[in-house]
């Protein structure tokens, strides 16, 4: 196999899950260019990504969500690849009531566990599959309120009570499943993200840039190529894995 083959996704089946534009936009797009064939499913159809075909797929009931994932791989066939795209912050603040944190735990981490379970099951028939989380890089440090420094309104807006609980557990969760799915040769790791440059006031982008090894804000093409790297056959002997893609903030 060439270089350029072992890298190659084209013609590769990749499914998206998700509802984060964040992410989800430039990873799409990027496999797309890459002549992979994507599709995109979740609890309601993100704007901005026309051509692609979308099915819904509800994460808090199993039942429902099983009888979509059987429509969908009876429509396109085998997933070569499966990715979990939902960075999105629940609810803003702390002092949540219990039932927004059960809501938000279970739209979260329920959907994870119940997708990997039932398509890791799909993979396993077929002894191939890589499945891959989108993490935010806090799911490595936990968030720092000090970014959100000298900036109440988007303290008050972005920084939530569960966020560090649901990103750290993709992390060990992903590990788990690869431990298990990989006797079916199914792979599964994680990418664990910086924000996107643009995608927070200056503020913060300077202070995660002050804390950074390399000095700047991730740009998409840092996020797609490990995500490239992941769903190619180059990441074949490659599972229970953390890809920071963060310019070393989580290294400090």
């Amino acid at each position: 196999m060439t270089m350029e083959n072992l890298f190659s996704v084209k013609g590769k089946k990749i499914l998206i899950c998700g509802n984060d534009a964040k992410y989800l936009h430039e990873i799409a797009k990027g496999l797309g260019k890459a002549m992979a064939l994507v599709y995109l499913c979740g609890p309601h159809y993100i704007s901005g990504l026309n051509g692609f075909e979308f099915f819904e797929l509800q994460c808090d009931n199993e039942e429902n969500l099983l009888s979509s994932l059987n429509l969908i791989k009876n429509r396109i066939g085998n997933i070569d690849c499966f990715i979990w795209a939902d960075t999105q912050k629940p609810q803003p603040g702390w002092d949540h009531e219990f039932e927004v944190i059960d809501e938000t735990l279970k739209r979260h981490m329920l959907g994870l566990v119940l997708c990997v379970k039932h398509i890791g099951g799909f993979m396993s028939e077929k002894k191939n599959g890589s499945i891959i989380v989108i993490a935010d890089y806090s799911a490595l440090v936990g968030p720092d309120v000090n970014n959100y420094q000298d900036n109440d309104e988007l303290f008050n807006t972005d920084f939530s009570l569960e966020y560090g609980f649901i990103q750290g557990g993709y992390i060990n969760y992903a590990r788990q499943a690869a431990g298990y799915l990989g006797q079916f040769n199914v792979r599964c790791n994680v990418v664990a993200c910086a924000p996107l440059k643009g995608t927070y006031p200056s503020e913060f982008e300077q202070k995660f840039i002050n804390h950074s090894h390399i000095k700047k804000m991730a740009d998409k093409e840092d996020i797609l190529s490990a995500v490239i790297y992941l769903s190619s056959d180059a990441s074949k002997y490659v599972t229970g894995t953390v890809i920071p893609v963060d310019g070393g903030y989580s290294a400090k």
